[in-house]
């Protein structure tokens, strides 16, 4: 088996950092979905995919899934998902570029933040074709300030340059792996209702929304220009209902408010007809390592299975 072949096999991991990632609660997913789903051919559905943590388990996990559908608001983060589908090649030769590029500043501090407002002035532009434009999204992933995806009003990113000493920018057999993995999977961009167009009789919805802020200072949600405020979380729970009606099963994740305070029943109240779990998730994105501890999360779902539960193949 040559190279090229050996990387087809790879198994395909996130590409990006991610505030809100969920791959710290995948062990809990697993034992919340009802086996007799996957025992079968069955549809994922993910309508807010960010880094697709939990896509990329499902992909290569569970040998009945039969398609995916991902959907995103954020057209950045969509663009750079259709581009690694679509044109991998082209996208490593440019990742491969900057790379070189950057690695070569190192030691020389103001050099490095020249090269990384430049790139991001360019990016905040949206003047570059397809690929490119991909290729600024991951380079600023990987050199930010701890992989934050934030923008202002104006849909103009705004995080500053973080300091890692060469970052890996092009991580090409991962790219290739994704880019062999998405091809069963519908990449859409827009608003989260428009996924239910394409669930079929056994279909597994996951939701990852923008979470409800803890505190005023959790700003780091800030992953589109239109804020995810309660209305809109609401509107999901209604959506969520719809499922259920429909005999869909889904699975949602949130923060736990009532864990800051104790009195914030918003979505003990919002979600009362299904069932609600407490679930610890290390949250990774702050300025302050001591900081990184333990949370309280939500795992919300219509199905629960508390006597089998559904094992990865």
């Amino acid at each position: 088996m040559n190279k090229n072949e050996m990387t087809k096999y790879k198994i395909a991991k996130p590409f990006l950092k991610w505030a809100g990632g969920k791959t710290q609660l995948i062990s809990d997913i697993e034992r919340t979905l009802p086996t007799n789903i996957t025992q079968k051919n069955f549809t994922y559905i993910e309508p807010f995919v960010g880094s697709g943590a939990v896509l990329f388990w499902v992909l290569n996990n569970f040998a009945n899934l039969k398609k995916a559908v991902i959907n995103d608001i954020n057209e950045d983060l969509i663009n750079t998902y259709k581009t690694i589908a679509d044109r991998p090649k082209e996208l490593i030769s440019i990742l491969q570029i900057m790379q070189n590029e950057f690695h070569t500043l190192e030691g020389n501090e103001e050099k490095k933040k020249l090269y990384y407002y430049q790139k991001r002035e360019l990016y905040n532009s949206r003047k570059e074709e397809q690929s490119g434009q991909a290729a600024l999204f991951i380079f600023l992933n990987r050199t930010c300030f701890n992989g934050l995806y934030r923008v202002n009003r104006k849909n103009e990113y705004n995080v500053p340059m973080g300091g890692y000493k060469k970052p890996t920018i092009c991580d090409k057999e991962n790219i290739l792996a994704v880019s062999d993995a998405l091809q069963k999977v519908e990449i859409l961009c827009g608003d989260f209702e428009q996924t239910l167009d394409f669930a079929e009789q056994n279909t597994l919805f996951y939701f990852d929304p923008p979470y409800k802020p803890l505190s005023e200072t959790s700003s780091f949600n800030s992953y589109a220009k239109d804020e995810f405020n309660d209305s809109e979380q609401i509107r999901l729970r209604d959506f969520c209902n719809k499922l259920d009606i429909l005999n869909h099963i889904w699975i949602l994740s949130n923060s736990d408010v009532k864990g800051k305070d104790e009195n914030d029943n918003f979505f003990d109240n919002l979600y009362s007809d299904f069932n609600i779990q407490r679930v610890d998730a290390r949250r990774s994105i702050n300025a302050n390592p001591e900081k990184r501890g333990k949370l309280t999360e939500l795992l919300i779902t219509n199905q629960v299975n508390n006597e089998e539960y559904v094992r990865a193949i």
